[in-house]
């Protein structure tokens, strides 16, 4: 393992850090998913909605942890797994920031934290993948 990560440091420690972040975002939506939701502006409307919430925030959010760990220490391959994170990562961003417009969201509290944060956490993952 330790061989793995020193191969490509850059694309290790970016990956590491979507798996822990992916993985934190997991356990948060699958243990509290009507809490957390509201906090992303989403408001389940029945039982199955709270499922959804789970099955969606936390199971994709878990699987995308898991796949990426995978890629990187299954398959020994640090900056393909980072490559998919960056798309990841990158397309929620272009997505948010198209609607945001659109949906006319911009006065919203959770977009005016998610814009910064996700922007520099793109921007962050771009640097480590021109680096490795």
């Amino acid at each position: 393992m330790k061989e793995i990560i020193m191969s490509n440091l850059p694309a290790s420690i970016a990956t590491i850090g979507l798996c822990l972040y992916f993985a934190g975002m997991a356990i948060v939506f699958i243990l509290s998913p009507v809490k957390n939701a509201k906090k992303f502006a989403v408001q389940p409307v029945d039982n199955a909605g709270v499922t959804e919430i789970r099955v969606y925030y936390g199971g994709i959010s878990l699987a995308l942890a898991i796949f990426l760990g995978y890629i990187m220490l299954g398959v020994g391959m640090p900056r393909v797994s980072l490559i998919g994170g960056v798309i990841f990562a990158t397309t929620v961003l272009v997505t948010r920031t198209i609607f945001l417009f659109v949906d006319k969201g911009w006065k919203c509290p959770y977009t005016k934290l998610a814009i910064p944060a996700e922007s520099l956490f793109v921007i962050a993952l771009w640097v480590c993948f021109l680096l490795s």
